[in-house]
């Protein structure tokens, strides 16, 4: 087939719109959010939240009175002040909108392409040999735990909460319970019998966070406690714990080791990982893919 002169022309302009558009996103991700018209609102979340690396704030793109702030591929809110936060879904009542899962799909669209054009992703599911580094990591340090990296998750499964024990496909998560994507990805799972999830449970989303997984680590029964979360219900738990801390505190490190920076991280048996929510089709389509 003979490609004209003006097809060659539209390809062209495509192709640099595309690479102007995520050239300015590949600058926007890298740059000191401290620095920033909203830099000491940024300071003061990472100050308040250790765990949690702001990537952005806007107080222009939140709801009236509020910030939006990126972490990751996850959005909360924040007075200007750094006073109040609110973790969770912002709708608009009139427009009959979703703010925050139009933000999160906006987020979750641009890091896809910024994996794909970085060389991370081929979207077969497959893996590179060797794990990528972070680009703001020092030699020898974490590697980036974006779509497309290896991870060998080495925590103890005593560390983990275990749902649908036994499923032929195995799935490995690192959720955070006030990640709206989280309780998206377990509401589609719910009725898979047939995959196996080990749940690490970490915190990167404030005191709220810590203080829900800490709550369902230290449950007898963790797969109801999760669920109570997950799904509604009462949570039967004696609250705190010292074993559930410390085991927290060790996902919370190995994901820090590893560059676990937004949830859900999901990871196969052969180590292959997929930053952020897939539809459970997907899941199980990319499970399939992994190597003996």
């Amino acid at each position: 087939m003979n490609i004209t002169s003006k097809q060659k022309l539209v390809a062209g302009i495509a192709m640099a719109t595309v690479a102007v558009t995520f050239g300015v996103a590949f600058a926007y991700a890298g740059k000191d959010v401290t620095k920033g018209p909203d830099g000491k609102l940024a300071a003061a979340v990472m100050e308040a939240f250790p765990n949690t690396k702001v990537s952005s704030v806007d107080c222009g793109n939140g709801p009236k009175g509020l910030c939006e702030v990126v972490a990751g591929r996850n959005v909360f809110y924040a007075s200007r002040d750094g006073r109040y936060i609110v973790i969770g879904q912002v709708i608009d009542l009139k427009d009959k909108v979703d703010i925050t899962n139009r933000r999160l799909q906006e987020l979750a669209a641009v890091a896809n392409v910024e994996d794909k054009l970085s060389g991370l992703g081929n979207g077969q599911g497959a893996a590179p040999t060797q794990a990528p580094v972070a680009p703001q990591a020092p030699a020898g340090g974490p590697t980036a735990a974006v779509g497309g990296a290896v991870i060998n998750v080495t925590l103890p499964k005593s560390n983990a909460v275990i749902h649908n024990p036994g499923g032929a496909l195995k799935l490995t998560v690192f959720a955070d319970y006030s990640c709206g994507y989280c309780h998206k990805l377990f509401e589609e799972l719910k009725g898979r019998k047939d995959i196996e999830i080990t749940e690490y449970p970490i915190a990167i989303l404030g005191p709220e966070s810590e203080a829900k997984a800490k709550r369902v680590l230290c449950s007898d029964d963790r797969v109801s406690a999760a669920n109570a979360l997950y799904y509604g219900g009462e949570m039967k738990t004696a609250g705190e714990c010292a074993a559930g801390s410390k085991q927290l505190q060790e996902n919370l490190q190995f994901a820090r080791d590893h560059g676990i920076s937004g949830t859900p991280m999901l990871i196969r048996t052969d180590g292959a990982t997929n930053s952020g929510y897939l539809p459970v089709a997907e899941v199980e389509r990319w499970l399939r893919l992994a190597k003996a």
